[in-house]
């Protein structure tokens, strides 16, 4: 991108050559000395648009490739960490952090809302609820809460006496 933040036409062929770089074990610092990115953020920054607007097969490619090497870290590192290593333990933790986030398995669990009682609408089904709370609630309440507000026993607000 130039400076007013105009794309090149010939950004997406210098992203998909990070990417194939990347692919092929380059850092992203050499990356971006080779294909003139200021610094290695750019190169990053360019392969994650391109994974962001290319074909899944592409996508998919990558992860298991990314996969793979955490793997790789991963099977390195975890016999010094079971054996007490507190780096080798922490560099466990970050991979399978990472690979998390490559994988997606910290996103937010979906949550599916099933259909109510059939042949029954919302308005009816909350109004049953709330009847069946209610209900519940005169069993539960203490007595000021039950009462008939308009007997003199009892205030209208039972907690505005406090401070008194």
């Amino acid at each position: 991108m130039t400076g007013n933040n105009v794309r090149q036409p010939d950004e997406r062929l210098r992203a998909q050559q990070c990417l194939e770089l990347r692919r092929e074990g380059h850092t992203w610092q050499e990356i971006a000395d080779q294909l003139g990115y200021a610094d290695r953020s750019g190169a990053r920054k360019a392969v994650e648009r391109l994974l962001d607007r290319t074909e899944f097969e592409s996508v998919d490619e990558y992860r298991v490739l990314e996969s793979d090497r955490l793997d790789a870290l991963h099977a390195a590192y975890w016999t010094a960490a079971l054996d007490g290593d507190l780096d080798a333990a922490k560099l466990v933790l970050r991979i399978s952090a990472q690979r998390c986030r490559l994988l997606g398995l910290d996103l937010p669990a979906r949550v599916s809302i099933e259909p109510g009682p059939a042949g029954e609408d919302f308005a009816v089904t909350a109004a049953r609820l709330m009847t069946e709370i209610m209900d519940a609630d005169a069993r539960t309440l203490p007595d000021f809460l039950t009462s008939d507000p308009s007997s003199p026993e009892v205030e209208s607000e039972p907690w505005s006496n406090i401070g008194k």
